[in-house]
């Protein structure tokens, strides 16, 4: 097996230039956790970037790491199916040429793990007998989520999910520069970026494509083969199709109700699957599932629950014809301010948000309209007085103001201040 293939830098000493992309704000973070002794495991989404993590991480460890070239090996499970014992042994023999267990540190990165059948007992069985070889692992979202998977390596791992680039992340790429202190003169170019980052998901691979091509991207290169080939091969399913089916009545009502009785009526399946197959969409990431907010937890889990996709562009890719950038606003808001919760009052009284921490509850209210009236924030305020919240925070198109309500206070910002929306968030919630 032509291990060099995969390994240029044991000939050159270094990552091929366009392998490596710009860092990610993640990559510091990942970088802080190198020198433990556990296992390393990025998973997430395809295409939105661990593979090029892998490869900064190899860049990092040849040029500032110390590391010798023959001491990192890489292997992607996706390329080409091979034993991992055989694969280490060809390793020891052929390069290393002295076994694992000498004490000089030794860089093991398996990229697509769980294309290997039973990889996490696999890589156990390293990490126990090799104390000196560090492992970094990488794969799809439902890596760590199978069953076993965490009482198997229990104590031996650290996680890190890899999402598509951020906003500013996306920005940066684009080498544009905006005074994030001065959003009111950049308002243009933000609604601009904000529209665009939008329909492209922050996925880099498609920032130069058009729609048509943007579509074909997600369908063909991303969502068919989560839906038809990466699920399938987690779970045993027997309708795909039925997947994919679900994440387009998903993409036509974002935020909408989940009604699992209703939903297998329509679909002619028992309700039994059809939830089932939604959790089989969450662990792969590409819904994200809120709960009716209760200061009981387990009155929240009985009660209706809300589904948006995962990533505007999902949505921009699954709907026809251009995208209602309204709903997309707010699943967007809703994934990037990782919601747990909605609420919805006896009376119907809605609230599109509810950010719990440390003990504080702030609702969210998102309304793209020409004009917030007062009446519009009355279920607002009835939250705020029911569950003791004394801020809160409305995205709207252009507003930007501050209500006070007697002794409560709602922001009122516009969806493209986003720098503002997140620093008023993060002071609410004491993040």
């Amino acid at each position: 097996m032509p291990l060099y293939e995969f390994n240029p830098w044991w000939k050159t000493s270094s990552v091929p230039r366009g392998q490596t992309g710009k860092k990610r704000e993640i990559f510091d973070q990942i970088l802080s956790f190198l020198d433990y002794r556990q296992i390393i495991i990025l998973f997430g989404l395809r295409r939105a970037g661990k593979t090029t993590l892998m490869y900064q991480l190899i860049d990092y460890l040849l040029r500032k790491g110390g590391a010798e070239p023959f001491r990192i090996l890489y292997f992607s499970f996706d390329e080409q199916a091979y034993s991992l014992s055989k694969l280490l042994e060809i390793y020891q023999q052929e390069i290393l040429r002295q076994g694992l267990d000498e004490q000089a540190r030794t860089y093991l990165l398996l990229d697509e793990v769980q294309k290997l059948d039973d990889w996490f007992n696999k890589v156990k069985i390293i990490y126990d007998r090799y104390p000196n070889v560090k492992i970094i692992l990488s794969g799809s979202a439902a890596l760590i989520l199978k069953k076993g998977i965490k009482e198997s390596l229990a104590g031996r791992f650290f996680e890190f999910c890899i999402e598509p680039f951020s906003f500013d992340e996306f920005i940066a790429f684009k080498d544009i520069r905006i005074d994030k202190t001065r959003e009111e003169l950049y308002q243009t170019e933000i609604m601009g970026l904000f529209q665009d980052y939008l329909k492209k998901g922050g996925f880099i691979e498609a920032v130069d494509f058009d729609d048509f091509a943007l579509k074909k991207y997600f369908r063909e290169s991303l969502l068919e083969r989560v839906i038809f080939k990466d699920i399938p091969e987690a779970f045993t399913i027997n309708r795909p199709d039925l997947l994919f089916r679900l994440l387009q009545i998903i993409a036509s009502i974002p935020g909408m109700y989940l009604d699992y009785r209703n939903l297998g009526n329509d679909l002619r399946v028992d309700q039994r699957t059809i939830s089932n197959y939604v959790s089989y969409l969450g662990y792969s990431l590409l819904v994200t599932k809120l709960y009716n907010f209760s200061s009981n937890r387990l009155t929240s889990e009985k009660k209706l629950k809300r589904i948006y996709l995962s990533n505007a562009g999902f949505v921009s890719a699954l709907r026809p014809g251009e995208p209602d950038y309204h709903p997309l606003i707010e699943g967007y808001f809703a994934n990037l301010l990782k919601a747990q919760f909605f609420y919805r009052s006896p009376r119907k009284e809605e609230v599109d948000l509810v950010i719990e921490s440390q003990h504080k509850v702030l609702p969210v209210e998102i309304k793209i309209r020409e004009k917030i009236r007062m009446k519009d924030l009355k279920p607002l305020t009835k939250f705020m007085k029911r569950f003791k919240s004394e801020q809160a925070v409305v995205i709207s198109k252009n507003e930007d103001r501050i209500e006070k309500i007697e002794n409560l206070k709602v922001t009122i910002l516009p969806y493209w201040r986003y720098w503002s929306i997140v620093s008023e968030i993060k002071g609410a919630i004491g993040a």
